[in-house]
């Protein structure tokens, strides 16, 4: 049904494994399983976290304005509204606020998997260049975290010191 109003999950893994193929790269999966992120998000919902959203007041503005969008235009703009949360600032502001309101939630959904993902780079990276496929409201928990382990590698006593 999405794909009919123009939303069209999963065109990003798609485009990077196509360019995989075509330049001969090794595509690794570098989130947590799919299902262990559905299995926790159950309980990361529980009624508690629904009435903090009931009570946390509005988001920010930048996301009211664009959710104000979805309604007025109903489904048949939410593939272009989506792409209008597709920018750094506002996936900032709505990771922010989902953080803020429900830290469960956020953390199943944002934080593990920024953790993950971050941790899965960098053990495949090594020295050579890689194309990395992410959500952007994932973009600043990976730079996060790839800093931490860098941070606990330059610290780690080197073997006979």
């Amino acid at each position: 049904m999405l794909r009919g109003y123009g939303y069209v999950p999963g065109v990003e893994m798609l485009a990077a494994m196509k360019e995989a193929d075509r330049i001969g790269a090794q595509l690794v999966y570098g989130d947590r399983d799919v299902n262990d992120t559905l299995r926790e998000i159950k309980s990361a919902f529980s009624s508690l976290q629904l009435m903090q959203v009931m009570t946390a007041g509005l988001p920010p503005p930048e996301i009211q304005s664009i959710m104000m969008d979805m309604a007025n235009g109903g489904i048949e703009s939410l593939g272009d509204n989506v792409e209008l949360l597709k920018t750094r600032e506002n996936a900032r502001a709505l990771s922010t606020y989902m953080t803020t309101v429900v830290p469960d939630v956020a953390n199943v959904l944002i934080h593990r998997r920024d953790k993950t993902m971050a941790m899965n780079l960098h053990k495949y990276c090594g020295e050579r260049k890689v194309v990395a496929v992410v959500g952007l409201a994932h973009v600043d928990g990976i730079e996060r975290e790839w800093q931490a382990i860098e941070n606990t590698r330059t610290k780690q006593p080197k073997l006979g010191s």
